[in-house]
């Protein structure tokens, strides 16, 4: 499992969203009037499991941007926590979804200063494969 094939694959299960593979997301307020969506390879963890196994975890994050008023934060959340939830047991890739965290739920800072609503999902994939020693 490549972590950038991942990414693309992920982001690509979102057809609705339109979402991206990014490596480095940065964005205007102004291009944020559309929803933006984009998914981010933030980990890469390599375990011994035994001497012929390892064990692999990718953690991807998935970046949801809009405009917003505070009055859209409910239905927002809710959406946020959906799409999250939604990928939980999920495979891509080879290898499957283990856990979904939210961190930020959203940013209160940026709905207070910009009036932009920024939600992180983190996903967790692990798997097991042969070792190769070098």
């Amino acid at each position: 499992m490549d972590c950038l094939l991942l990414c693309e694959a992920v982001a690509a299960s979102m057809g609705e969203w339109n979402a991206k593979p990014a490596l480095a997301p940065e964005f205007t307020l102004r291009e944020l009037e559309e929803l933006k969506v984009v998914v981010v390879p933030v980990e890469l963890t390599y375990k011994n499991v035994s001497r012929a196994l390892k064990e692999r975890t990718v953690k991807l994050q998935i970046g949801f941007m809009k405009r917003a008023k505070d009055e859209e934060l409910d239905e927002l959340l809710a959406t946020v926590e959906k799409l999250g939830m939604s990928f939980l047991n999920k495979e891509f890739c080879g290898t499957r979804c283990i856990a979904v965290g939210f961190n930020p739920i959203y940013s209160a800072e940026h709905l207070r200063e910009r009036h932009q609503f920024t939600s992180v999902i983190e996903l967790v994939f692990r798997d097991t494969c042969m070792r190769q020693e070098q």
